[in-house]
């Protein structure tokens, strides 16, 4: 686990805040075809457990659910402003879930503040998408 206790404390706290003021959490999987997936857990569906679990539930056939019973890492993205946290961690399905749900308990591995600001693209983008950035012409690299 790499996080201060502070930071993860933090962490934590900011998303009890965000589903108490019924926020978004963001929380991105990796797809198979290594293009990211972005599920977004309604307020009641993400919940802290303790200080290095949290519980989602979703629905079974959701695109999120194939990339939680994979093992695939989990993202979590939650907003507090001025800063934006940044939760890593692991899914395991949990057995005999209630109702219809999927549920997944997620073990924190990591957690961070985000670093905040611009930085120039790196000069080995695509040649067809160019931005000025000061006085120097560089590309940007394509997201498509």
């Amino acid at each position: 686990m790499t996080a201060s206790p502070d930071v993860l404390s933090t962490s934590l706290d900011v998303i009890r805040s965000a589903q108490a003021r019924r926020r978004p959490v963001l929380m991105l999987t990796g797809g198979a075809d290594g293009r990211p997936r972005v599920c977004v857990p309604d307020w009641g569906e993400l919940r802290v457990l303790d200080g290095l679990r949290l519980r989602v539930a979703v629905w079974p056939d959701d695109p999120t659910a194939v990339q939680l019973d994979r093992g695939e890492p989990v993202l979590l993205v939650v907003a507090d402003s001025p800063d934006v946290h940044l939760i890593h961690a692991t899914p395991r399905r949990l057995a005999d879930a209630a109702m219809v749900w999927a549920h997944y308990e997620l073990t924190i591995t990591s957690a961070r503040i985000a670093e905040r600001g611009t930085a120039p693209y790196a000069d080995s983008a695509q040649p067809d998408e160019e931005v000025l950035v000061g006085t120097v012409l560089r590309r940007r690299p394509s997201f498509s």
